[in-house]
């Protein structure tokens, strides 16, 4: 048996890449905050082994690492569009306790470790659509500079020590058990407003275009990341279109057969005009293809909330 451990595994994106890595007969070691709900992991959590730790606190994460083959590195304590409020803090909680990771992965000669990055906040304003990986890297969120600079050190600790690794820049992905609470997440959080009569507001005039991805078609290549061997260590992970907030509404609107009450506020400088990623490297290397339609994928996490707010 390969042994994994999920760094964040309690989260939305964790606990469907800990479903589908116990499907694939891995063991799975989920590390996350002290008394973090679990609601995410009911179905499955008699099969996992749960840590509750500090990522910052360097003996919680040391220990954690027993036994361990393969690491999922999904933590961040901060948000894009709330991070430049704080870099300081950004860098503190999410930079420094990765490069007392890294050290301790070479020392114990790990067998790979999976980023996932920031699709949407590391190329900063593209200048050209789709982004490739090629794309210069000039970030304007403390978010994006410290996904960012994990993926550099990611870099020189495969250079100068070996160590394997798999950087995924992923978009915006949704679908079930996505937290409509959070900041984070436009298109549950647009359906939570909507099925409870709340008021949308959107930063702008709803021209900002991005690239979403349904939840279990992410998952797929971050699991194949575990086996595949390449010289290439970055790899974009989105849908490849892009549709701006307003066309998102409107599907939305479309595909739940509600109405919305919307306020449209003034736009953020950190948000980026547009950001579609070009998925090409991850589709020749992974085979990989996205098979859920973003209107299909609505109507799943539609239901989903419907189930659990209504």
């Amino acid at each position: 048996m390969k042994n994994c451990i999920i760094y964040g595994g309690g989260g939305f994106i964790g606990s469907h890449l800990c479903e589908e890595l116990l499907q694939l007969n891995y063991n799975v070691t989920i590390f996350d905050k002290i008394n973090f709900a679990k609601d995410n992991l009911k179905s499955f959590k008699d099969k996992v082994k749960i840590i509750e730790g500090d990522f910052n606190n360097e003996y919680d994460l040391l220990s954690s690492l027993d036994g361990i083959d393969y690491i999922y590195h999904l933590v961040s304590s901060t948000l894009p569009a709330s991070s430049n409020d704080n870099p300081v803090y950004d860098v503190e909680s999410n930079l420094i306790s990765t490069l007392r990771l890294l050290q301790d992965v070479v020392k114990r000669k790990i067998k790979k470790i999976v980023f996932v990055s920031s699709g949407g906040t590391v190329y900063g304003i593209p200048k050209t659509i789709p982004i490739p990986e090629s794309h210069s890297r000039q970030p304007i969120c403390s978010y994006g500079i410290t996904k960012n600079t994990i993926e550099d050190y990611l870099y020189m600790h495969n250079y100068l020590y070996g160590l394997d690794y798999t950087v995924f820049r992923l978009a915006n992905p949704y679908g079930e058990r996505q937290n409509p609470l959070y900041a984070q997440g436009v298109i549950p959080v647009f359906i939570k407003k909507m099925l409870l009569k709340e008021e949308i507001v959107i930063w702008g005039d709803g021209s900002v275009r991005r690239d979403y991805i349904y939840i279990k078609d992410a998952i797929t290549p971050l699991v194949k990341a575990l086996e595949h061997k390449s010289d290439n260590k970055v790899f974009n992970l989105g849908s490849g279109k892009g549709y701006s907030v307003n066309e998102l509404l409107d599907m939305i609107k479309r595909v739940t057969n509600m109405d919305a009450n919307v306020k449209y506020v003034a736009g953020r400088k950190l948000d980026v005009p547009v950001s579609v990623l070009d998925i090409s490297l991850l589709q020749k290397e992974m085979n990989y293809s996205p098979k859920t339609d973003i209107e299909k994928g609505i109507e799943i996490t539609y239901n989903y909330l419907k189930g659990i707010l209504l």
